[in-house]
């Protein structure tokens, strides 16, 4: 059951100081993400294309109900996803799918749940597209072998990527054996992360369109991916180009999904430091959270934001978690007030793969899950127990 705290709209004040909530806390912003649905249907309706909101980086469920009527669709890449997407969508909107590993023995099930599942490879399509029955339309993920991201960790079109069929090899096989394709009713792309310009979605979609008209001439829809920070760019007119190239030359519906772009801003991490010491000469603070809670951080070696850093200002911390891993470090950061035992640290744009990717490594507890709603009140909507973590030592 969901406990609720009436508090006034400072959310500075209630993550620093409100002793209701307990920390570590994640809480999100349901203001932020009403902010990002207004904008999500101004794209809509500039552009005419349909906004899917991409599960992977963010799926708290209460969260997932409020935005679900501002969005055409859901996002999945696994089965528990497309579960949860139908569960949360109901007789309304569209959950697509693709992952690198379709099993075998899960087809059947994703043919009942999606709308439309795009096999990442050649070899799916041939193995698993003649067996949708249901309710899924068929397609393809294509790699445009188009590099916009340069870091290769985040790029979907590195040299050699699993992720979709290269698209010369595409092209060559609507050629050489165009009844291979038969049946096929859409494409996928994804080509970016994090980018605050659309133009490179024109750009791609520019090269799909030289590349792979013969293809584009015999299916019914095509979504564009996401990697996009939406509500950001300036100029919505290269996305407007790009889908209305679509629409107009091909007749598809053409479907874009967000994820990070909609959630990265709305989360916080709220920690209090239990224990500050010097070493080495330098001050040391240790959290309540950890690194586990945040994986990206230790996976990608990047400090994340905190509310109320200031550079060169007098006091200055390594803030480090508080499991046995030496690497349980946030980084080195500087406030003009010292901290203290029991002092709060708020860490600020944790809204993306952290709840998704957090665990519960030295048997240190999840974050209590708390949202912000509408009316600047804090609601606790999931608290972990013991119990959580037996479960997953298999107890």
């Amino acid at each position: 059951m969901n406990s609720h705290h009436p508090a006034i709209d400072r959310s500075a004040d209630i993550l620093l100081s409100d002793p209701w909530l307990v920390t570590p806390a994640f809480v999100y912003d349901e203001r932020v993400m009403a902010a990002k649905l207004r904008a999500a249907a101004t794209i809509r309706e500039a552009t005419g294309c349909r906004v899917l909101y991409a599960m992977k980086p963010f799926s708290i469920v209460p969260a997932l109900r409020m935005m679900a009527p501002g969005l055409d669709g859901l996002a999945a890449s696994s089965l528990f996803e497309a579960t949860l997407a139908r569960d949360v969508l109901g007789a309304r909107g569209s959950v697509h799918v693709t992952t690198p590993g379709f099993r075998p023995d899960e087809i059947r099930a994703l043919d009942g749940l999606c709308d439309y599942l795009a096999f990442n490879s050649l070899s799916q399509w041939r193995r698993f597209g003649g067996q949708l029955s249901g309710r899924g339309r068929g397609g393809l993920r294509v790699n445009p072998q188009l590099s916009l991201v340069k870091d290769d960790r985040y790029n979907p079109c590195r040299r050699a990527s699993k992720l979709g069929v290269p698209i010369d090899d595409l092209a060559d096989l609507a050629r050489r054996d165009p009844a291979s394709l038969n049946g096929l009713g859409g494409l996928h792309f994804h080509t970016n992360a994090d980018s605050e310009s659309f133009d490179p979605w024109l750009a791609t979609v520019e090269r799909i369109d030289e590349r792979l008209g013969a293809v584009l001439s015999r299916v019914d829809w095509v979504n564009l991916g996401g990697g996009y920070l939406f509500d950001r760019p300036p100029d919505l007119a290269p996305l407007a180009h790009a889908v209305g190239l679509l629409r107009s030359r091909y007749g598809v519906t053409v479907f874009i999904e967000p994820g990070a772009g909609f959630v990265r801003e709305a989360g916080r991490i709220v920690a209090s430091v239990i224990d500050r010491f010097t070493s080495d000469g330098r001050q040391i603070a240790v959290l309540d959270t950890t690194v586990g809670h945040m994986p990206e951080v230790f996976e990608y070696q990047f400090e994340p934001e905190i509310l109320g850093e200031a550079e060169e200002a007098e006091h200055t911390y390594t803030l480090a978690g508080c499991s046995c891993l030496a690497g349980d470090v946030f980084g080195e950061y500087s406030f003009r007030e010292p901290l203290d035992i029991g002092s709060r640290v708020v860490f600020t744009e944790a809204g993306a793969y952290t709840t998704v990717k957090s665990h519960m490594f030295n048997g240190i507890n999840l974050p209590t899950i708390y949202a912000l709603t509408a009316s600047g009140s804090l609601e606790r909507k999931r608290a972990y127990t013991y119990r959580d973590f037996l479960s997953r030592c298999g107890g």
